[in-house]
């Protein structure tokens, strides 16, 4: 062998046992290889925690597949790296620091994150599934951080991304008549994630048996959502509706479940001015992903489509006849939800709610026939400014009263649990606002979720130490698949209105539901026929 040859090969060696090396020592952060039903997968231990990051759960929605509910994803045999997240659904920013603008079509992801520490012996730990929320318009599975709810739960959480705006919630004639199920493939999608649960749970310690669906926001609407469609029933026992009740709301109020007629309406005007004077599915699918994020804001919709199938029948209708899942549920809100909205457009605006901007948000809200009655029952004199006589009003309107509402009708059928979270020093990872946000929507997050602070340019919060301990009472009774044996003093819901926990410093209390329905105006809502 000559001296030239000798030193290549010596170069091949060293380089190869470099390799190694640097492969040895990353893979001393890895976690064993886990076998999927799609494939074999390896992910990271992070900590406490060991996290299977960016598992594909249904084929990429491109090309023709756009428009259709989620295929089979194909299998694979080598090892999947599954130590980072997959891309966030296409989305624009339009709920500001709540979402991050970009993402793609090619989406359908979800993450699985198990405790470090052994389970007891022989047994399977419940599963968590987290469904985002964002008005079915922006957000992602990973910014969710369910450190402390996995490990103190002692559950497996399961978060998942999902298609969003009129990639995921778009009816359309050509492509329903194509598939009749094509208006709620975000929620479909959802479907497929449960779907995959079902599959794979205990291949990560976790039981198909014991799943609990949990959503905060539009999220909490789809676990609602969930809960009323006949094609999701099986695949849970528990669910938790956060801030969700809306569904329940009639057209046209905002927030509420939008009639497929109205939703091929707005589909019709979509495609027109998008160029697709045909009409046609060919069309729509020749649009570009930044095509359609730059022109669908006027023409999505924020809530299910009542499309005959996965939605058969309005919500609120399913819920009083017992057309519904029978599973345990637990229904709440935060006591200042709307404050958030608020203080939302302050953060876009640098500006505080004006008296004409309230009466401007409120019209929006209830329209022209609505507004003045509104108005009288909350009169901005009655408020030391603008942005809370409307915060009061939407709190109550979209969020408590529909609430109380569904826990009502649902408590006649099935076991309900219902709450309030009223920690009114939440941290906030909004800008400060004019306003006292108190215990506004979303604020409940990061005690379930560490630091959790929307998507993009939010402010990350921190809990002090009472509201720590509060976090681990609200952890505790979110990963019991019992709520009623959690271990707290939390009765069902029943008769007319029942009791209420309120997560509270110091601690949590039960309440009347009265005194709920009282303090947010109930009877005027429960009257005015807007659920």
């Amino acid at each position: 062998m000559n001296s030239r040859h000798a030193l290549s090969m010596l170069a091949a060696l060293a380089a190869l046992t470099l390799g190694f090396q640097a492969r040895a020592g990353d893979a001393s952060t890895l976690t064993d290889t886990i076998v999927t039903q799609e494939g074999p997968v390896r992910g990271l231990n992070a900590g406490t925690l060991q996290s299977y990051l960016g598992i594909p759960y249904a084929a990429p929605p491109v090309g023709p597949l756009r428009w259709r509910r989620p295929q089979a994803v194909q299998s694979w045999s080598a090892v999947l790296d599954a130590t980072k997240a997959g891309a966030p659904c296409a989305q624009g920013d339009d709920l500001g620091p709540f979402a991050t603008a970009g993402g793609r079509e090619d989406c359908l992801t979800l993450n699985v994150h198990v405790p470090q520490r052994p389970a007891s012996p022989g047994r399977l730990r419940p599963v968590l599934v987290w469904i985002h929320g964002g008005s079915l318009l922006v957000g992602q599975g990973d910014h969710y951080d369910p450190t402390r709810l996995a490990n103190q739960g002692d559950v497996v959480v399961v978060t998942l991304n999902y298609r969003l705006g009129l990639f995921g919630f778009f009816a359309h004639a050509s492509l329903l008549a194509e598939d009749p199920l094509a208006a709620n493939l975000g929620q479909l999608d959802q479907l497929a994630a449960l779907d995959w649960v079902q599959r794979n749970a205990a291949a990560f310690g976790g039981d198909r048996q014991q799943v609990i669906i949990a959503g905060e926001s539009s999220g909490g609407g789809s676990v609602l959502a969930h809960v009323i469609s006949p094609l999701s029933a099986g695949r849970f026992q528990k669910a938790i509706v956060m801030s969700g009740a809306s569904l329940i709301l009639r057209h046209p109020t905002f927030g509420a479940a939008r009639p497929l007629d109205d939703a091929l309406q707005a589909g019709q005007r979509f495609a027109q001015a998008a160029g697709c004077v045909d009409q046609s599915a060919q069309c729509l699918r020749a649009l570009s992903t930044d095509q359609v994020l730059a022109l669908q804001t006027p023409y999505v919709t924020h809530q299910t489509i009542v499309d005959g199938r996965f939605m058969p029948q309005h919500p609120g209708v399913a819920l009083a006849s017992g057309h519904f899942n029978r599973v345990d549920l637990v229904v709440g809100t935060t006591r200042d939800e709307a404050r958030f909205f608020a203080g939302l457009g302050e953060h876009k605006t640098n500006q505080p709610m004006s008296a004409v901007q309230a009466h401007q948000a409120l019209a929006y809200l209830f329209g022209p026939h609505r507004i003045r009655a509104v108005e009288r029952v909350y009169p901005q004199s009655a408020y030391d400014t603008p942005a809370e006589a409307y915060a009061a009003a939407a709190t109550d309107y979209m969020f408590t009263c529909p609430a109380l509402k569904v826990s009502r009708l649902a408590s006649r059928w099935t076991r309900v649990h219902h709450y309030e979270f009223s920690d009114r020093t939440a941290p906030s990872y909004l800008k400060p606002a004019s306003i006292a946000l108190g215990a506004a929507h979303t604020l409940e997050l990061p005690y379930l979720f560490d630091g959790f602070k929307g998507g993009q340019g939010g402010l990350k919060p921190m809990l002090n130490s009472k509201q720590v301990a509060l976090s681990d009472t609200m952890i505790q009774a979110w990963s019991a698949v019992d709520t009623t044996r959690a271990a707290l003093d939390w009765p069902a819901f029943t008769g007319r209105m029942g009791e209420v926990l309120r997560f509270q410093l110091p601690l949590p209390v039960r309440v009347p539901a009265t005194r709920l329905h009282q303090a947010h105006q109930c009877a005027f809502w429960d009257q005015s026929g807007v659920y």
